[in-house]
């Protein structure tokens, strides 16, 4: 599915940062050697989801405003495989994956919306940076 208006990017964002907290929650029961950090990074996501919804609700004035500015985000770029690998070495590899892509959908988001936003392409490329560090983690 085509995003073009941030209303559509929130709800990928939201999908993005609760599945992979979820994938992160099976992920440390499975892995408990793993847990303190993807404990973490379970809170971090759902912290990151609330944080990106206010500075939206926080900014946008005027609803027009930010409609098309998505054009070329597709769902369908970013839909990830969660499925829980059976070895641990997979795992930090799928991982590393995950964060990645999601890594790259923040960036090609705040790309496109820095010309019609100011607050939300700051906070997207933000995450975008942290996500970046937790694949550092995971290699």
């Amino acid at each position: 599915m085509r995003l073009n208006t941030m209303a559509a990017v929130m709800t990928q964002i939201s999908k993005l940062e609760l599945d992979s907290a979820a994938f992160y929650e099976g992920m440390a029961a499975k892995f408990p050697g793993l847990a303190g950090e993807l404990g973490r990074w379970v809170k971090e996501n759902k912290r990151q989801e609330k944080n990106i919804k206010q500075t939206y609700y926080g900014v946008i004035t005027d609803t027009l405003e930010s409609n098309y500015a998505f054009e070329g985000l597709d769902t369908d770029e970013f839909d990830f495989d969660m499925t829980m690998p059976g070895d641990q070495a997979a795992a930090k590899a799928k991982a590393a994956s995950l964060e990645q892509g999601i890594a790259d959908f923040y960036k090609k988001a705040a790309q496109l919306s820095e010309g019609l936003m100011a607050d939300v392409p700051r906070v997207l490329k933000r995450i975008a940076n942290k996500r970046d560090d937790r694949v550092e983690d995971m290699e």
